[in-house]
């Protein structure tokens, strides 16, 4: 890549960081040129400060994609829609449709999606934040103190079986009020999220990984393999990570 190639692509990429705090019409903190851990002080700082504050930190990749989802017709009616049809929403009919969605096929009994337990080492800093380091990203006050809404600030969602916005704020209330799970991250097809205390026992993160199967089913699909192999992710993990290819 030549250095006018360099230029133009920093251009663009400031460009969309611009517009895209504009769209989001909140305070916003640029973090430039920090590794993973100079971006996870600054989360867990502003996470202090937000509880004292009033607001919920959100850390957002900049990108074309993302701009479109942060589209100017996002507006403050937009969002109450979404918080709105997520209060409507049974938690646990909605949780029990997804792990259903994601199950084996008819024909593919033969394949354990169970899978033997095995602890692994534990998740402590935000995935994404690895290709992004060094990089220009936000992190956005959102203006709440209930964190699950932040997904209806960010309405990604609705495509290549990710839930629907609204689907989220549901889910993210569910597992902020049952485990203290606050979404943290978000790009236009990855959510993270932060656990201040994080699951200690076998029996807790198998739980969860049957939630968070149905929720993300690419998470052991294209990735770990089995429920068991997920669950063992989870204890002591303080980061949860969901993608949708």
């Amino acid at each position: 890549m030549g250095i006018f190639d360099k230029f133009k692509k920093n251009k663009v990429e400031k460009d969309y960081m611009k517009e895209i705090i504009g769209n989001l019409g909140c305070d916003c903190m640029v973090l430039s040129g920090k590794d993973v851990n100079g971006v996870m002080s600054e989360y867990r700082q502003a996470l202090i400060d937000g509880k004292k504050e009033g607001y919920t930190p959100l850390i957002i990749i900049p990108s074309e994609l993302m701009l479109e989802i942060l589209d100017t017709e996002m507006d403050h009616e937009y969002r109450e829609t979404i918080i709105t049809q997520a209060h409507e929403i049974n938690i646990n009919e909605l949780l029990k449709r997804l792990l259903d969605e994601v199950m084996p096929m008819d024909g593919d009994e033969d394949y354990d999606i169970r899978g033997e337990f095995s602890t692994e080492a534990p998740i402590s800093h935000f995935l994404s934040i690895e290709e992004a380091s060094n990089k220009k990203i936000i992190l956005a006050k959102i203006p709440t103190d209930k964190p699950w809404e932040v997904a209806a600030w960010v309405p990604m969602g609705g495509f290549n079986e990710c839930p629907m916005p609204e689907e989220q704020v549901a889910v993210f209330k569910y597992w902020y009020e049952k485990y203290g799970a606050t979404p943290a991250l978000v790009t236009q097809d990855v959510w993270e999220l932060y656990v201040e205390s994080p699951l200690k026992t076998q029996e807790e993160s198998e739980i969860l990984a049957w939630e968070q199967f149905g929720f993300c089913g690419d998470i052991v699909w294209q990735g770990v393999g089995t429920v068991n192999s997920l669950a063992g992710t989870l204890i002591n993990s303080s980061v949860w990570y969901f993608w949708w290819d």
